[in-house]
């Protein structure tokens, strides 16, 4: 990758963290959490645009600045695992989404961050079971508008020059 190259998607990828920290001020009320929000909107866009790997930043930044606004409702330890999770999770949407199709992409990304992520917190004490039934249809509904909305902007701009690969 040259040096204009870059520069560009270091340009790019400053944008998607800047709209993620906008995204992380419009929250899904819930009565469980003040991280849920729509944070995780750039980064699964930005899956789409530059690849996994730089969603898979632009996700991890984007949740913590989300956690941190609404003050690490969880924990600082908790909102660390699911800045993990959203590095493994960006990239695998990024991939399905380029492998298959955008619907096939949008549905594991709605699942893996909606159910499959917060169930790991079953294991937690202090959390378990009751933590995710109460959680899991806020959840889902934010994933749903942070990837379909990902997925609507893409559709409509994916033929614009992002990087020198596109």
């Amino acid at each position: 990758m040259g040096k204009k190259s870059s520069a560009r998607i270091l340009v790019l990828m400053g944008l998607f963290i800047a709209l993620s920290v906008v995204g992380a001020y419009i929250k899904i009320p819930n009565p469980i959490t003040s991280s849920i929000a729509l944070d995780a909107l750039p980064a699964y866009l930005a899956s789409l645009l530059l690849g996994g790997k730089y969603g898979a930043i632009i996700g991890a930044v984007g949740h913590l600045v989300s956690a941190t606004i609404g003050g690490f409702p969880l924990s600082l330890p908790i909102h660390l695992v699911v800045a993990i999770q959203m590095t493994v999770i960006m990239p695998i949407f990024g991939w399905i989404s380029k492998k298959y199709n955008l619907i096939i992409g949008a549905i594991v990304g709605i699942l893996l961050n909606g159910i499959v992520a917060p169930a790991t917190f079953i294991l937690i004490p202090k959390l378990g079971v009751p933590f995710f039934v109460g959680s899991v249809l806020f959840l889902i509904l934010a994933s749903i508008v942070n990837v379909v909305v990902a997925c609507v902007i893409y559709y409509y701009i994916h033929d614009l020059e992002f990087t020198e690969e596109a």
